[in-house]
């Protein structure tokens, strides 16, 4: 959808750079500059419902106690069982190679 969003800004203005159909300085009558905003207010309107249901999903995680992965820190990974652990010292000599 995007892309035909960003189609139709670019592709409309060209096309009325070289139409010879209409007068539009004349007439004051200009189609492809309404068809322009139009697709300009669609994708504005895209923009805030992916926003606003991506800051709805968001609070949905924080609500349920959901974490990001990203957030956890190692020592909170392997108290949960998540990573394993992290050796704080060398193995005994017979282990070492």
């Amino acid at each position: 959808m995007g892309a035909v969003i960003v189609a139709i800004c670019i592709g409309v203005p060209a096309v009325e750079a070289f139409d010879r159909w209409d007068q539009t300085l004349a007439d004051g009558n200009d189609t492809e500059a309404n068809v322009v905003v139009a697709a300009l207010c669609v994708g504005l309107a895209l923009s805030a419902v992916h926003k606003g249901v991506n800051l709805l999903l968001r609070g949905l995680r924080s609500a349920n106690g959901h974490t990001d992965a990203r957030s956890i820190t190692v020592t909170q990974a392997v108290r949960a069982g998540v990573a394993p652990p992290v050796p704080t010292r060398s193995p005994p000599l017979p282990l070492r190679l």
